[in-house]
């Protein structure tokens, strides 16, 4: 076997191992006891999601879904902020 055939192999291995974990977040997301539980593990799946994206850019060649990784990261930052913000509050009004 080549390099570039293992590499290969490494990275499928890694995708699915990835997958899994991001489907396991996702399912502690909707059936999570808290509100806190759920938000850490949307976070946790969006962080899964950027390094599945980065691993799919490296593993085809096509390293323009580096910046829509950063782009995600970006929005998954915002949204965690936003709702870490609006459960801080408790749904008092100013």
């Amino acid at each position: 076997m080549t390099y570039i055939s293992l590499t290969h192999s490494l990275l499928t291995v890694v995708i699915g191992i990835l997958s899994l974990g991001a489907l396991a977040c996702l399912i502690r997301a909707i059936l999570g006891p808290s509100t806190a539980d759920r938000l850490v593990a949307v976070n946790m799946t969006g962080t899964q999601v950027i390094c599945l994206i980065c691993i799919l850019a490296a593993r085809s060649g096509e390293y323009g879904f580096a910046d829509v990784a950063v782009i995600y990261a970006m929005l998954s930052f915002l949204a965690v902020a936003v709702l870490t913000r609006i459960l801080s509050e408790g749904g008092r009004k100013k």
